[in-house]
């Protein structure tokens, strides 16, 4: 074992564990939302409640949406509960060629739209109420980012967030603040892509 490996297990060991609290999936690649995906099946396989609302698409808009339908309505000892909600702030078209409303809308930002996002923020502060083990606001980060909603609003409800509860939340960036008050963040890096997006496996 070299110096440099002794110290990082010196540190590793060392370091005082955390309780997981607000996790961050960030990043400009694909698989934020995937990984949240992956935290869903996890949770639902221990008999946690999960609750995952998503802020840019409706369930006709995206291709986990019948999975996620039927994990919802499964019923079965020891299988946690998912509660799945769509706002208003959703995509044009689907599939591969659909795009974000909220970046392309020539009209910019509409009101409907700020009052969409909104509801994303009372159905997670819902969430918490329900004191569900875990919590997802899909691009919560970037509908925030582009002036849906304010980051004060976005404040205020991680403040309603219950003790036990975990908050997931993606985006492409996050502010300085929420960067500092989560407990686990991760990134996606985008070294190559084959393209557009494919429908079933990026999208």
């Amino acid at each position: 074992m070299t110096k440099t490996e002794s110290a990082t297990m010196t540190t590793d060991t060392t370091k005082k564990e955390e309780k997981e609290r607000i996790r961050l999936y960030l990043g400009t690649a694909n698989g934020k939302s995937t990984a949240t995906f992956g935290v869903i099946l996890r949770a639902l396989s221990t008999g946690k409640n999960v609750s995952i609302t998503f802020f840019d698409k409706l369930e006709g808009n995206s291709s986990e949406g019948k999975a996620l339908r039927i994990l919802a309505n499964h019923k079965e000892d020891g299988f946690g509960r998912l509660t799945i909600n769509y706002t208003g702030v959703n995509r044009i078209g689907t599939g591969p060629k659909g795009s974000f409303r909220f970046y392309s809308a020539p009209n910019g930002i509409l009101p409907e739209d700020k009052t969409a996002a909104e509801e994303g923020v009372r159905l997670i502060t819902e969430a918490f109420k329900r004191h569900d083990d875990i919590v997802i606001g899909d691009e919560l980060l970037d509908v925030a980012r582009v002036g849906l909603i304010e980051w004060d609003a976005v404040k205020k409800m991680i403040e309603q967030r219950a003790e036990n509860t975990v908050v997931i939340m993606t985006g492409r960036k996050a502010p300085d603040w929420l960067m500092k008050e989560a407990t686990t963040i991760s990134t996606t890096t985008q070294l190559k892509h084959h393209g557009r997006a494919i429908e079933g496996l990026d999208c």
